[in-house]
């Protein structure tokens, strides 16, 4: 009678262990599946915040100060607008040199190339690259931790206008090389064979940093990946 009370307890005990072993395992799935609703709704309220706050998703690391549509096209224009008034004024210092003035013409190009190459680095300096985001975020909390405003070196452009950037980089690249050409003619006229291509080479690249511009004004929406 004791052996088969006994034989019923061990059975029992194992039941019971199984029956835990169960449910323990049905609440960790459980647990597991609601952290990751939790997570999923933290970065869906993250991105919201991002988008409600005018912040760009790319450069907002949660718990960070963000940089603003507004500082990114801030930091843009402050690249572009000079470069390009210092360009419209060696373009029209060549204009009037071209036809009557080969050192003064030669001066105007040297400019330019000077300018076209600046432009290209100061670029080059904002892009979203691994190595720019990480010195980025790097300054970024150097700031946060010391209560100093975000330093300009910290503001990339976003993902999407990296993209323009990188052809117009490009473009602007081969202009400079073919200016560089025109400036070393030996002849009004030989400088004057190069304006049409030159003028054609200068508009592509002045429309792709105006869509790059473009690209940095569109509205930002909380669907955007940080």
């Amino acid at each position: 009678m004791s052996e088969t009370y006994a034989e019923y307890n061990e059975y029992k005990r194992a039941d019971v262990g199984g029956v835990l072993l169960v449910s323990i395992s049905i609440l960790s799935g459980i647990l597991v599946l609601l952290g990751l609703i939790y997570a999923t709704g933290t970065s869906a309220r993250h991105k919201t915040a991002l988008a409600v706050n005018n912040c760009e998703p790319s450069m907002s690391p949660s718990g960070l100060p963000c940089n603003t549509q507004q500082m990114v096209i801030g930091e843009y224009n402050g690249i572009v607008n000079p470069a390009s008034k210092l360009l419209a004024a060696d373009m029209a210092a060549y204009n009037v040199n071209e036809e009557h003035d080969l050192a003064a013409a030669e001066a105007a190009l040297n400019s330019e190339v000077a300018t076209e190459q600046a432009l290209d680095n100061n670029l080059a300096a904002v892009e979203y690259t691994p190595q720019n985001y990480g010195n980025a975020i790097n300054l970024i909390t150097i700031a946060f931790d010391t209560g100093n405003n975000t330093p300009p070196a910290a503001i990339l452009l976003t993902p999407q206008a990296t993209a323009i950037a990188d052809k117009a980089l490009q473009d602007n690249q081969a202009l400079a090389t073919l200016t560089t050409q025109q400036a070393r003619s030996t002849s009004l006229a030989q400088m004057q064979s190069f304006n049409s291509r030159v003028a054609a080479d200068t508009a592509t690249v002045q429309n792709e940093m105006k869509l790059i511009g473009t690209t940095l004004a569109a509205q930002i929406t909380a669907a955007q990946e940080p």
